[in-house]
């Protein structure tokens, strides 16, 4: 009997058998109480209700929650679905991947399955890598990589270079190197091939997917890109090339691609073992190296990239003056208003892109205010048009509307607007204005976004306080699910007496650098 089939037949056998019948009374009481709640916050807390319980019962009134019309309701499903403790439990998802469909139900039970490598599951993933669905196809190229399945390894080649979604190739590289350490000349034409990819997410991963995927044949291409790239991708170049030599040239293109002419024919690449002695210290090296040359830089933080938005707090606190002035005195400020100083900074950013750069400007209070709809090259216009924006830009809603609120009197409406809606401005920031888009991408991970940078400088003085999400802890698992196949890097940069951890977070969980520019 094939394997898919007989996967079938236990399924169902487990299905119809007394043992599967529905035995926890929480089962019950969902059923009962669920579809009578209205609230959107009595519906998530009775979906998470059900986590952990060992009853396929849970998986079977789940699904059809996966297509509620609440967002947040549908996505705590999905994660209760994840947490299913034991093969009995996930008997109901196993008979939806069989069958393929609904595809609305699909792609977030292949995403369980990958996150929480259901093995069993595996003999039925393998024909959903070529689905028609991008979100299936993803998280079918994810599952098989979790679980290191190796009969998928030359299918996962073929889509890494093939695939028409950008994020789909993405997981597949990452799916390579989970499982393809051993077959270094099967995996490393795709791997090569991404660094000229044309989507910087795809180079990066193709990048970093070189470190651990190592072979000399690899050191060739990296210095071309390091000498003729452009974008992001640079930043990863040279720690790439330390971690496949364990040569240690510095920071200079030139120099390492004098060595490889005249090395070539003789080089070996060390082993893991000798690499892993001096690890440490080459991961300190490379934290060290960001190209400084040809960058865009904000707040002291430069990047190559040529795909910018800079994403700035004007609520009513940016009106408050700092505290360390001599602090900031020194660094070059004479007016001490936090304002006074992003205004600075950001003018003098955006002053210095080059000509090859693309850039937008979102300000943020209660609202986002956008000096652009889409990114705009950084032409002697533009700079003009987008510093002029940022000049006349007043925080929102500060003392002085407090005071005439107040006091009764009129002119304080912008009281309220001067809040700090951080989900919503990074969200902006990483292309996700409309409402259904955004829905969309909270649902799908294929979902592509397009006309956004590949870099993002945050600004903020302070804690989210009003927007769809206000919890510094959700905002953070929000964007980096968002994140996790786009790769763009997020810069944080704080000002004022707040505490800051989040946003220091928020840098290192998306490839980002954080500044603290003082109280």
């Amino acid at each position: 009997m094939p394997q898919i089939s007989l996967a079938l037949f236990v399924s169902l056998a487990i299905l119809t058998s007394p043992a599967a019948a529905q035995t926890d009374p929480a089962v019950k009481d969902f059923k009962r109480y669920f579809k009578k709640a209205k609230e959107t916050v009595e519906r998530v807390e009775f979906v998470r209700s059900l986590e952990k319980i060992d009853d396929a019962g849970v998986a079977k009134e789940l699904l059809k929650v996966l297509k509620d019309k609440e967002s947040a309701v549908a996505a705590a499903a999905a994660e209760v679905l994840g947490q299913l403790p034991s093969p009995k439990s996930r008997e109901p998802l196993l008979v939806i991947v069989e069958k393929g469909k609904p595809a609305e139900q699909l792609a977030p039970i292949l995403r369980s399955a990958a996150k929480g490598k259901w093995e069993e599951f595996l003999p039925l993933l393998r024909p959903h890598l070529g689905h028609k669905e991008d979100s299936v196809r993803l998280w079918a190229i994810r599952a098989v990589g979790s679980m290191r399945d190796t009969e998928s390894l030359p299918s996962i080649v073929a889509i890494a270079g093939e695939d028409s979604n950008p994020l789909v190739r993405v997981a597949s590289i990452e799916s390579i190197v989970q499982m393809g350490g051993d077959q270094v000349e099967l995996c490393m034409p795709p791997l090569i091939a991404a660094l000229k990819d044309e989507d910087t997410s795809v180079q990066i991963a193709g990048c970093l997917a070189l470190r651990s995927v190592r072979s000399k044949e690899a050191i060739p291409a990296l210095i071309d890109t390091w000498q003729n790239g452009e974008g992001l991708v640079l930043q990863h170049i040279y720690p790439t090339l330390l971690e496949i030599t364990d040569l240690q040239f510095g920071a200079d293109a030139d120099q390492w691609a004098r060595w490889w002419g005249n090395a070539k024919s003789l080089f070996e690449i060390p082993s893991a073992e000798k690499l892993l002695e001096r690890r440490e210290a080459r991961a300190k090296t490379a934290a060290l190296y960001v190209p400084k040359e040809g960058s865009a830089a904000f707040a002291g933080i430069a990047t190559p990239s040529r795909e910018v938005v800079f994403v700035i707090d004007v609520s009513g606190s940016m009106e408050d003056s700092v505290l360390e002035r001599e602090k900031f005195r020194q660094a070059g400020h004479s007016r001490f208003a936090k304002m006074d100083i992003l205004k600075k900074e950001l003018v003098a950013a955006i002053e210095g892109l080059e000509g090859n750069v693309m850039f937008n400007v979102h300000a943020f209070a209660s609202e986002v205010d956008s000096w652009r709809k889409s990114l705009a090259p950084a032409n002697a216009l533009n700079k003009r048009s987008a510093a002029e924006f940022v000049k006349k830009l007043d925080p929102i809603g500060g003392a002085a509307s407090q005071a005439r609120a107040s006091a009764g009197l009129s002119g304080s409406a912008n009281v309220s607007a001067g809040r700090t809606n951080t989900y919503a401005a990074l969200m902006t920031g990483l292309g996700v204005t409309d409402e259904k888009m955004a829905l969309a991408v909270t649902r799908d991970d294929s979902i592509e976004v397009e006309g956004v940078g590949d870099t993002l400088f945050f600004f903020s003085d302070g804690l989210p306080t009003v927007g769809e999400i206000v919890d510094t802890d959700e905002i953070l698992e929000a964007i980096q699910k968002f994140n996790e196949f786009r790769r763009i890097s997020i810069h944080a940069v704080a000002i004022g007496d707040f505490k800051k951890t989040w946003m220091r977070r928020l840098a290192e969980k998306n490839s980002g650098q954080f500044v603290d520019l003082g109280r």
